[in-house]
């Protein structure tokens, strides 16, 4: 299994706030990618949210229980962070993997997007909780006067309130890789075409390519926003986890 993570400060920004958490054992593998709003302590916010996503994450399978169960320890971690973040967002997903059977659990608030990357184009498997995505789902044109509508978050981590993520299943072919992707990534760069050096956002992405080899994580970033979790240090649920 190999993983590759770029992620790279934007030109409009004072510090790099994406973060990536990562648990890999067995052949599976638990992965969340964050994206908080910058403030003065939003890179402290995606590191602690990355990891305390994993762990609700890895407890979960451990105890072989349903995705609810993850939305409790999601909960639980939620009010370790409120106080010291009670008002700033982050966009935010998690994918348990199986990476045997090529099967996964999706979690997200917000827009940051899983991809199934072939030869061409990826393929995103989730629609970002935006107020623009929300109008073209629904059919209906977005009103001109709701300004940077690609931008406001219908769905995300608030630390004023918890607000439930949306949860899916999801499968992937052998031999095509998963895309782990910041909007700065997959709408600046990707979408729009802005080459990396001229991005206004921070950009990342995680690339993982699915193997019988044992784990390689290699690593292009400017901040220290790659977090390895080891599964054995996991706390329980009911002790203190951030």
């Amino acid at each position: 299994m190999q993983m590759e993570w770029q992620s790279r400060k934007g030109n409009a920004r004072l510090h790099n706030s994406d973060a990536v958490a990562l648990c890999a054992w067995d052949n599976k593998a638990v992965i969340a990618l964050v994206d908080a709003a910058e403030s003065n302590t939003s890179v402290e916010l995606a590191s602690r949210w990355a990891r305390a996503c994993v762990w609700a994450a890895v407890r979960a399978h451990d105890r072989l229980s349903t995705s609810d169960s993850i939305i409790y320890a999601l909960k639980h971690a939620h009010t370790k962070l409120r106080s010291r973040h009670l008002h700033e967002r982050a966009s935010y997903l998690i994918a348990s993997l199986d990476l045997d059977r090529h099967e996964g659990t999706l979690i997200f608030a917000g827009d940051c997007l899983l991809g199934i990357s072939g030869a061409g184009t990826p393929v995103w498997l989730n629609t970002p909780h935006t107020v623009e995505a929300h109008y073209h789902h629904s059919s209906t044109e977005c009103p001109t006067e709701i300004q940077g509508a690609e931008h406001i978050l219908t769905r995300a981590f608030k630390g004023r309130r918890f607000t439930t993520p949306v949860r899916r299943s999801f499968v992937w072919s052998k031999g095509v890789s998963l895309l782990f992707s910041t909007d700065g990534h997959w709408r600046e760069h990707l979408r729009d075409g802005v080459s990396l050096t001229d991005l206004q956002d921070d950009a990342s992405v995680l690339c993982l390519a699915a193997g019988t080899t044992p784990l390689n994580v290699f690593q292009h970033t400017d901040a220290s926003n790659l977090i390895i979790v080891d599964r054995d240090d996991l706390p329980d649920i009911d002790q203190e986890a951030l």
